[in-house]
């Protein structure tokens, strides 16, 4: 058994034994003065000792253990988590997140259950004790019980806690205030008489729990008929509006009342009933009320929801607003759902998600089994328009990655960040989460400088016949306008590359076209599905779309329909859509910019007019100069992307009037 030099150089060590409790409620640790053999007290430094002095004592006295006595003047604070360790060797939240951001000399409790965190430093505000995180600070008058069992992977000395204290106890024992609602949301205390107070909490979702205490069956819940105690004066609170004097009154009504209630327990001249009701104000958040309209509203960290006399849980979770984008044909809300236990996790929701409690519950399911939706369909349509009221950053959502208009200019969007020329942020615009499918690193890239450019365009004019290449080219630089043209109602062409294998098509879109825009994924033609082709040409206005192996008269016939389907439909401007399982439709703006890459040109006149046609042919590879050409292109794919970069920033000073001009001329 060994502990930090910071502690064995303190005289500030006791022993302590397990004893049964005489009121017949769970062992106490009762602390013991090493030197004597009697009972110490955690203020009283004339019953302390030294650790070799407590060590010898436990095996003369037969004591449990030792234990370490917290001061002011000592400079170390204790932080207790309770019942954070499971079987598993595993974590509860919020000590995986102290014990992750300030590592500190920790051991584990006697119970193997819990665990001690010891730091340099001193309390950083008020409050030594939060129930619903399970952690507990103190710094003085009080006592752990050591085991010298240091948590593997934690520091061996105690770590400075200038940083990690105050951060512990803001988010782990300060009473979390609740957040500011609109005035038409706040709560207001709805003052009962004794017997409206017993008639509702008999009739709520918890009645049976209610009942129970108030009729002295405490014992098969709870360990202690204290926690009891507590847990009914948390009901009374809600009920009264954290009124103590009702509280009390009740209290003493109910089968829990014991002379115990109005005796001195603390140094202070405070009663043990005094104390309890304290704690029961101090942990119950919010109070009842019949929530307006709605009748939800929030109670000890849940949504409730009020039905004439009938009062019940709706979650066990209330949401903190983030973030709201709306887009033309739904929303999307990120928030934090904070649950009655102190977890928080970070939920995304779309409009859909609201339109039955099954999608509701999937996404409160789909990275925790913590997070619980109790209500129906229709308590779901209320708590959607109760959250709708709460203050949320109302931001500009967009699907498609890409070129968007905002007061006249234009802004670049993905699912990260939003700039306008020169890089000037946008703050109010993102694109939606669900829709975030494609990866590209252009926006990392700087510009291409001028000298680079021209190293770049020797190899990049050489590799095949330049006519081809400079084609390639200005089809790429007007993808970064397309959405422009678009607004100006202009079609952008597709752009076909055929020939025969070996030709140089498949390399030209691999090595050229899609590092340009700093990207690098292609389907191949015959295995893609239509729901695919959909999904894809909708997730960018930008970027292209890109197929390879297309070769009409070896795909077969329903899915190279699909694709004949898709090439039309894209070009013209037009929407896919997809039946959902409840019956309702998917639409998809077919808005990427469309390559392909294949063997045979398409059979079908009308999909061969919607697109550019090159031709590549093995003689145009023969040349040594361009095979050497195509190897130093290949090195300098990052100047490709640094070239599509500079693109980006050029069309972002552009107006849709200059991009009309600009293509016309092209013409």
């Amino acid at each position: 058994m060994s502990f930090p030099q910071e502690l064995t150089a303190l005289r500030q060590w006791i022993c302590w034994r397990l004893e049964p409790d005489p009121k017949g409620e769970k062992p106490r640790k009762v602390p013991y003065d090493p030197k004597t053999g009697r009972k110490a007290s955690s203020t009283n430094p004339e019953t302390w000792a030294t650790l070799p002095e407590a060590m010898r004592a436990q095996t003369k006295y037969l004591f449990t253990g030792v234990g370490f006595v917290f001061t002011e003047a000592g400079g170390i604070v204790g932080v207790d988590i309770d019942h954070c360790r499971k079987e598993n060797g595993t974590f509860t939240e919020a000590a995986q997140a102290i014990l992750d951001k300030y590592p500190s000399y920790t051991e584990i409790s006697p119970s193997g259950a819990g665990l001690h965190i010891f730091y340099r430093g001193v309390m950083p505000g008020k409050g030594n004790k939060n129930s619903a995180t399970g952690v507990e600070m103190y710094d003085s008058a009080r006592y752990f019980t050591m085991t010298g069992n240091r948590l593997e992977g934690t520091p061996e000395a105690i770590a400075d806690g200038a940083q990690a204290l105050p951060w512990i106890h803001e988010n782990y024992i300060a009473r979390k205030q609740v957040r500011k609602r609109k005035a038409k949301k706040a709560a207001r205390r709805v003052v009962l008489t004794d017997e409206q107070v017993l008639e509702k909490a008999r009739a709520a979702q918890n009645a049976e729990d209610f009942t129970a205490l108030w009729e002295g069956r405490w014992q098969d819940k709870f360990a202690s008929q204290s926690e009891a105690d507590l847990a009914l004066c948390c009901a009374l609170a809600f009920w009264t509006g954290r009124e103590k004097e009702q509280m009390d009154r009740l209290f003493r009504q109910s089968a829990l009342f014991r002379e115990k209630w109005d005796k001195v327990h603390h140094a202070d001249g405070a009663t043990y009933g005094e104390e309890t009701l304290e704690q029961a104000v101090q942990r119950t958040e919010q109070v009842y009320s019949p929530g307006g309209e709605l009748g939800v509203f929030e109670a000890n960290g849940r949504y409730m929801r009020e039905r004439g006399e009938s009062v019940y849980p709706l979650t066990n979770f209330v949401v903190h607003p983030l973030e709201m984008l709306v887009a033309e044909e739904e929303a999307q809300m990120t928030c934090d759902a904070a649950t009655m236990y102190g977890e928080t996790f970070r939920l995304t929701f779309m409009t859909a998600d609201f339109a039955s409690a099954q999608k509701f519950k999937a996404v409160l399911n789909k990275r925790t089994i913590s997070l619980s939706y109790m209500g129906s369909d229709g308590d779901l349509e209320v708590l959607k328009t109760y959250l709708a009221g709460l203050e949320w950053q109302v931001k500009r959502g967009v699907k498609a990655l890409g070129l968007y208009e905002r007061d006249g200019r234009w802004a670049y969007v993905d699912r990260s960040r939003a700039f306008a020329a020169g890089g000037e942020e946008v703050a109010d615009m993102v694109q939606m989460e669900k829709c975030a499918s494609i990866e590209t690193a252009l926006p990392e890239h700087a510009p291409i400088s001028a000298e680079r450019l021209m190293e770049l365009g020797a190899p990049l004019l050489s590799y095949n016949e330049p006519a081809k290449t400079v084609t390639v080219l200005a089809w790429c630089a007007g993808c970064f306008i397309k959405e422009m043209l678009r607004v100006a109602g202009v079609k952008y062409p597709h752009l076909f590359l055929i020939g025969e294998a070996g030709s140089g098509k498949s390399t030209t879109l691999e090595r050229v076209i899609l590092p340009i825009f700093g990207r690098c994924r292609v389907v191949a033609a015959p295995q893609v599905t239509g729901f695919t082709l959909m999904k894809d040409a909708a997730s960018s206005n930008l970027f292209p779309q890109a197929l390879d192996e297309f070769k009409p008269s070896k795909i077969e016939k329903n899915r190279l329909a699909a694709l004949y389907n898709h090439f039309r439909d894209s070009y013209d401007g037009h929407e896919g859509v997809r039946g959902r399982a409840d019956q309702t439709q998917a639409t998809y703006a077919l808005l990427a910019p469309l390559v392909v890459a294949g063997e045979e040109s398409p059979d079908e006149p009308a999909i061969r007019e919607r697109g550019m046609e090159l031709l590549f042919s093995k003689r145009d590879l023969k040349d040594a100069a361009a095979r050497q050409a195509f190897g130093r292109l290949s090195a300098m794919q990052g100047a490709l992307t640094e070239m599509g970069r500079a693109l980006l920033d050029t069309a972002l000073t552009l107006n849709t009037a200059t991009a009309r001009q600009w293509f016309d001329e092209a013409l």
